[in-house]
This record gives structure tokens, C-alpha cells and sequence, in this order.
């Protein structure tokens, strides 16, 4: 992906469920006022603040709704077993990429530590045509992705 890739919100009713009409009037919205994707649930969609069944239905109603060329979504947790979950669901969906947060929870983590976790993510998507891209927002998460971080896994990953 390429371009403007805008951070979508994901509206919630007094029920604090998602909302499918908003949220989809929403996204196409930006998508017909310049926008060349979307990232959807990341942190402007509050994915964290869900569940996962609430994620997987927000994932369902983008792929089902809007161009999946044009899509991203986010699904990283403190949980490597969840996060891979989410991600092999994304894939199914048809998501081209995934925006995955480092496992946020256990502070400080060490550059091994992300690489094993990271690695385990890869390993168990190894079958999978998803992309993962490293969604590196210390002010949020406190942990930083270091640059030669991701050059290791690089490396480590064929």
C-alpha cells in the first residue's frame, strides 16, 4: 500500500457496539475525498477498546463493504495467540496487510523478546499472503521498533 492511508474511526452507539451504516459511510467518505486506503481498527478505530468478536465484525463489514486493495487492518494485541487469530481471520477476509502493535502489556521488553514474538507471528502465517507491517507507536504502546529491529527480522524472515 501507498498514498494516504487514513486511520478510520469506528463509530459506537449507546450500546457501546459498533455501528455498520456510520462506519461505512464513513470510509467511503475518505475514500471518495482523496484518501488511497484505509487503516481500519487501529488505534483512531479504538481497536483495542473491543472485543474480539466486535473486531472481526468491524473486519467483515470493511472486506464485505469496500475495496480490500484499499485496506488495512490492525490487528495487534498483547496477545501473540489473539493476534495471530485476528490476523489469520483478516487474511481470509482478504486483507492485504496487517498493522500489528508490539505486545504492548510487559514493559520494558527486550529487543529478543519482540523478535521472538514477532517471530512466533511469522512462523504461524508462514502459509498466509497477508503482509505484516510493524505499527510503531511508542507514545501509545511504550515500547519503540527499533529500525535495526525490523532489519533483524528481516533477515531472520525469508
Amino acid at each position: 500500500m501507498e498514498g494516504v492511508i487514513a486511520a478510520v474511526p469506528t463509530p459506537i452507539g449507546t450500546d457501546r457496539a459498533p455501528i455498520r451504516e456510520l462506519f461505512l459511510e464513513h470510509c467511503e467518505w475518505a475514500l471518495d475525498n482523496g484518501c488511497d486506503g484505509l487503516n481500519v481498527l487501529g488505534s483512531t478505530g479504538e481497536a483495542n477498546s473491543f472485543d474480539t468478536n466486535s473486531r472481526r465484525t468491524v473486519m467483515g463489514w470493511a472486506a464485505e463493504g469496500l475495496a480490500k486493495d484499499r485496506l488495512m487492518v490492525g490487528t495487534g494485541t498483547p496477545s501473540l495467540q489473539e493476534t495471530i487469530g485476528l490476523t489469520e481471520y483478516a487474511d481470509d477476509l482478504g486483507y492485504g496487510v496487517a498493522l500489528v502493535l508490539p505486545p504492548y502489556y510487559y514493559k520494558p521488553a527486550t529487543e529478543e523478546g519482540l523478535i521472538g514474538w514477532y517471530m512466533a507471528l511469522h512462523d504461524a502465517l508462514r502459509a498466509r499472503s497477508i503482509q505484516i507491517y510493524f505499527y510503531n507507536f511508542p507514545q501509545m504502546t511504550g515500547i519503540n521498533i527499533p529500525v535495526d529491529l525490523i532489519s533483524e527480522l528481516a533477515e531472520r524472515a525469508p
